[in-house]
């Protein structure tokens, strides 16, 4: 059993909650808002205890995470949150698409203890902004920080700074080491892109059951490539490789074809 009090839920399809979780607002009040988007999975025994708790579509949230804070925790689609992983929201957290943070990982948006009025220098909050596809191994402890899109922490780094675009980091306090490892993504032409994704079209159309044999998926280099007078894809779901995106229709064929991408780390995000 698990339990959910707040004042709006939304919940998606094909959402899993296992045994022991608790979504809720701070002292054991109902939050205002709790949104649980399309084939989200939540570990057995995670809490949350926050006024507004976003999760977007095909997120993992594996067992004992724990959200506790004063703001809105945002998280968005395609992220996977190893067990045992601390979410803190005191100063706000936002969490991009596609974000991936290893077991027993700790996200801090605030430093707090010491006495103020005995003259306590380190109080301080405000928030940690995480953008998409950014990669925390495992074991790293993330103060408030930004860390730009495709940026990573190796296993073990504390990162006390601002981590910037495409850039690797390591240690504690991590450091940049990008000029020794490189960046965690290579550039990939359009087409290459295209074609691999075409291909995955094909092998999943192979491989699929027979309920999936009517085609309601179809993949395009960009949009721009689209006749919006002659090509209506209203009864496709149409994936654009140039924005990474799709159209979500939330057919068990897209649900299908999505948990096929994902097995093999390929990632696309709603068109909003």
């Amino acid at each position: 059993m698990f339990e959910i009090h707040a004042d709006e839920i939304v919940m998606g399809q094909n959402v899993v909650i296992e045994d022991g979780v608790i979504l809720q607002g701070r002292s054991a009040k109902k939050a205002r808002r709790i949104e649980i988007g399309d084939n989200v999975y939540i570990g057995h025994n995670s809490r949350a205890f926050v006024d507004e708790l976003v999760m977007g579509d095909y997120t993992a949230m594996h067992n004992h995470a724990f959200i506790a804070g004063d703001k809105s925790c945002i998280i968005g689609t395609c992220g996977w949150f190893g067990q045992h992983t601390i979410f803190n929201s005191t100063g706000g957290l936002t969490i991009g698409n596609g974000v991936g943070v290893g077991a027993y990982s700790q996200l801090w948006s605030h430093i707090r203890h010491g006495d103020v009025l005995e003259g306590c220098r380190f109080n301080s909050t405000k928030p940690l902004v995480i953008e998409d596809d950014v990669w925390f191994v495992g074991h790293c402890i993330v103060s408030p920080i930004v860390a730009r899109r495709r940026s990573m922490a190796m296993v073990g780094s504390v990162v006390t700074r601002d981590m910037e675009e495409n850039h690797v980091y390591a240690g504690v306090p991590a450091k940049d080491i990008t000029d020794k490892v490189g960046p965690q993504f290579a550039e990939v032409e359009l087409d290459e892109k295209y074609l691999k994704v075409v291909a995955k079209l094909e092998e999943f159309y192979a491989t699929a059951g027979p309920e999936h044999r009517r085609r309601e998926i179809r993949i395009v280099r960009s949009l721009r490539d689209v006749d919006r007078h002659t090509d209506d894809d209203g009864d496709l779901t149409t994936f654009d490789i140039e924005s990474r995106t799709y159209n979500r229709r939330r057919t068990d064929q897209e649900f299908a074809f999505m948990k096929f991408l994902l097995a093999d780390l390929t990632k696309f995000f709603p068109r909003s």
